[in-house]
């Protein structure tokens, strides 16, 4: 099921399904959201969870045992239920099942808020540990937004602008989805990275340095679309086609997807979130239309 929320600003719709963000529009109507389009990517803006990337050999392992998890987690095929709705803000929930069980063995409930605030649209993530021992997880963002007056033909179809590092150190990502522990420097002139056909030839720009909290995109005139402010240690950059694509995702993860041929123990893993029994992490993001 879909639902909308309107404001003075901004307008949302969100599905049941992953409590995915489906739309978000301007007060003058225009869509800041990739659509989804299976010709590039037909997702729009994925929960990951628990896990976002791919794990190694497609599985987690915990205690001792493996579990088949699919890439970028579970939570966005799962159906969420919607527990309130309350002028500018609507949550959503997920419980543990006897299919998430299978996959990762901990009962859990993850809710996700989605609030509008002006111009800003804050995207908070809840996760309660309801086992009686630790529980481990990861989580991100998968966000895409759509590049205007996009053609194949352009030199440049937009630019990545933050301020917070002269670079990105990006760890390299294999053609399998893996993380390498190579590190490639991305450098950022005046702040910026061009969109180009071949921007994302690496796959995905992965920086695990913790250095970032806003990143910008702007069209290709440098017009500025939307800002993205998180405090997270991953920031993951990614298009479709090398970046030949009408969108871009911006994704700040707590989490990272699995070094190759590194079968370490979901508790051992770079930037796995530990949560005490009975505890409950809380997390927010913020998406603005500027």
């Amino acid at each position: 099921m879909i639902y909308e929320i309107k404001a003075d600003r901004l307008s949302i719709k969100v599905s049941s399904k992953g409590a995915e963000l489906q739309s978000m529009k301007r007060q003058d109507g225009t869509e800041l959201l990739w659509q989804g389009d299976a010709k590039y990517w037909d997702g729009q803006s994925p929960l990951l969870f628990p896990f976002p990337g791919k794990s190694w050999d497609n599985k987690l392992r915990i205690d001792g045992a493996e579990y088949t998890m699919p890439k970028h987690g579970f939570a966005s095929n799962m159906e969420f239920e919607m527990t309130q709705q309350e002028g500018n803000s609507i949550t959503f929930r997920l419980t543990d099942t006897k299919e998430t069980y299978e996959m990762y063995p901990y009962h859990f409930v993850l809710e996700v808020t989605y609030t509008i605030v002006g111009s800003s649209l804050n995207v908070s993530w809840k996760v309660t540990n309801r086992n009686t021992g630790m529980m481990y997880f990861m989580i991100g963002a998968h966000p895409a937004f759509n590049l205007p007056d996009f053609r194949e033909k352009d030199k440049i179809h937009g630019y990545i602008c933050t301020m917070d590092a002269p670079d990105m150190q990006s760890n390299v990502v294999l053609p399998d989805g893996y993380c390498h522990d190579e590190v490639e420097t991305v450098v950022l002139e005046d702040g910026l990275l061009p969109i180009t056909n071949t921007t994302f030839d690496c796959d995905t720009i992965l920086d695990q340095t913790g250095r970032f909290r806003e990143v910008i995109l702007t069209g290709k005139h440098k017009e500025p679309l939307v800002r993205v402010n998180f405090r997270m240690p991953v920031l993951a950059i990614w298009a479709p086609n090398g970046g030949n694509a009408p969108f871009v995702c911006i994704e700040p993860w707590h989490g990272i997807c699995d070094r190759f041929n590194d079968p370490r123990e979901l508790k051992d893993r770079n930037h796995i979130i530990s949560l005490t029994a009975g505890d409950t992490w809380s997390h927010t993001y913020t998406i603005t239309a500027i």
